[in-house]
């Protein structure tokens, strides 16, 4: 029997479906969870960079900025920073340790880029006209105006160094200028005597003529008068900079640089093309060094390291008719970054990393340097500082002499072509040689013209 029918199955009603809510709600989830990292970086970035009013951060070179050992810079640093403390200790000053020197340019322009750059930082001679030029260094005139500090209290052409046009961008911090080393073992030798240190460069080449000997008669030369002194060096020491200051012209057919290179052609003359060895070989009379040079192995520990087997000293530069007993100076700047906001707090910490007393002896005491200021070097507790650690057979190099080195010293204009333009009229002075007074001259003027070509491209 057939089952009776019953009414049709009522059939089962299903939600509608909604194929996209799974997506919306993972994309609303991540953007909310986007949004929230934003929002953390965001947080994160700003507490980074809202320090306190009195947190300042510092960029210095691990080391020597002149690229000699220097194994007490961070006990200068540290030093410098624990002073400022003492008097202020609402404030916190931080710096990154371990940038050399080499790296140190390239490291802080990849700061300045990411907008990372530290309040205060150090400035090579190298470096300063592209930065104040490009707009990085805070113009410290207004600081200045108020008469916190006396521009005198540094060597002018030091507090130059920092100027770009009319405006001062960055204060010196440690000057470094060159001297002439003098082998006064080899000199002895020859019956020599000791320049006197006003000496001219008619001094210089009678010196060098008699040390630049073939002393064994064997056809090869033993000893030699000069080694790296450069047409460079001869016209600084005549008073000649080759470049405006803007970089715009260079000057190398002025009679002033053509008696440097004349000069500088018939002291090269004297070594008959002999490649001259190292100062340290012992056989080589006079060689400029900087003045970190003297400081790094004149004192313990590494005396014993260069220098070792001979007797030396360090005396001004030969001058030349129109200039004076020194050459370049080099100087060590310290800059304000321009988007740094604590401009206040930095400036109270640039003011006492160069212009303070106890700054002046630790930087005597613990750099490769001289500080700045113009009269650090005149003290009791200066001439201590330098007598310490020094052989005792030795003196320290007089205070007068060195003052009046540095004071008499050049700031070398630079610029963004400037090491170019250098090389190039390097490259052609030692190719071409000129032998008489009127080649030299038409030479001169054809390399000015070249390179004022090239400044100007």
């Amino acid at each position: 029997m057939a089952p009776a029918e019953g009414p049709p199955p009522v059939p089962r009603r299903r939600a509608p479906r909604r194929p996209h809510h799974r997506a919306r709600t993972a994309a609303a989830g991540g953007a909310i969870l986007l949004l929230v990292l934003i929002a953390a970086a965001a947080a994160a970035a700003h507490l980074l960079r809202a320090r306190g009013p009195y947190e300042v951060r510092l960029g210095l070179i691990a080391g020597s900025a002149w690229s000699v050992p220097n194994p007490t810079a961070n006990r200068l640093y540290d030093g410098l920073i624990a002073d400022f403390r003492a008097r202020h200790p609402e404030y916190s000053i931080s710096y990154r340790s371990g940038v050399r020197t080499q790296d140190y340019s390239e490291r802080l322009a990849q700061d300045i880029l990411r907008g990372e750059e530290p309040d205060l930082f150090f400035i090579l001679p190298e470096d300063f006209t592209t930065l104040a030029s490009t707009g990085a260094l805070a113009d410290l005139e207004p600081y200045l105006e108020r008469g916190d500090i006396d521009p005198l209290s540094f060597y002018g052409n030091a507090l130059s160094a920092g100027r770009l046009g009319a405006t001062q961008y960055a204060l010196p911090f440690e000057v470094v200028p060159s001297l002439m080393f003098a082998n006064m073992t080899l000199l002895r030798k020859l019956g020599l005597e000791e320049p006197d240190p006003s000496w001219r460069w008619e001094d210089f080449l009678a010196l060098a003529e008699r040390a630049t000997a073939d002393s064994d008669g064997n056809g090869s030369l033993d000893t030699f008068g000069s080694g790296g002194w450069t047409w460079l060096d001869a016209a600084y020491s005549n008073g000649e900079l080759l470049f405006d200051p803007a970089g715009s012209s260079a000057a190398l057919d002025k009679d002033g640089v053509i008696d440097a290179v004349d000069f500088f052609l018939r002291l090269a003359a004297l070594t008959q093309g002999t490649l001259v060895p190292d100062f340290e070989s012992g056989r080589v009379l006079f060689a400029p060094f900087l003045y970190s040079s003297y400081r790094a192995y004149r004192y313990y520990p590494y005396s014993i390291q260069r220098f070792g087997n001979f007797e030396w000293r360090a005396l001004p530069m030969p001058r030349g008719p129109n200039g004076r007993n020194a050459v370049e100076l080099k100087v060590l700047l310290i800059g304000m970054s321009r988007r740094s906001p604590r401009k206040a707090a930095a400036w109270e910490v640039l003011k006492h990393l160069t212009t303070d007393e106890e700054a002046a002896y630790r930087i005597l005491a613990n750099s490769q340097g001289l500080p700045a200021r113009r009269d650090a070097l005149f003290t009791d507790r200066a001439g201590e500082i330098m007598r310490r650690h020094i052989s005792g057979t030795e003196e320290p190099l007089n205070p007068a002499m060195l003052d009046r080195v540095v004071r008499d010293s050049i700031v070398v204009p630079r610029f963004r072509k400037h090491a170019a333009a250098l090389e190039t009229a390097s490259r052609a002075i030692m190719a071409e040689r000129p032998q008489s007074a009127s080649s030299l001259r038409n030479f001169l003027s054809r390399l000015d013209r070249a390179v004022n070509a090239f400044l100007k491209e």
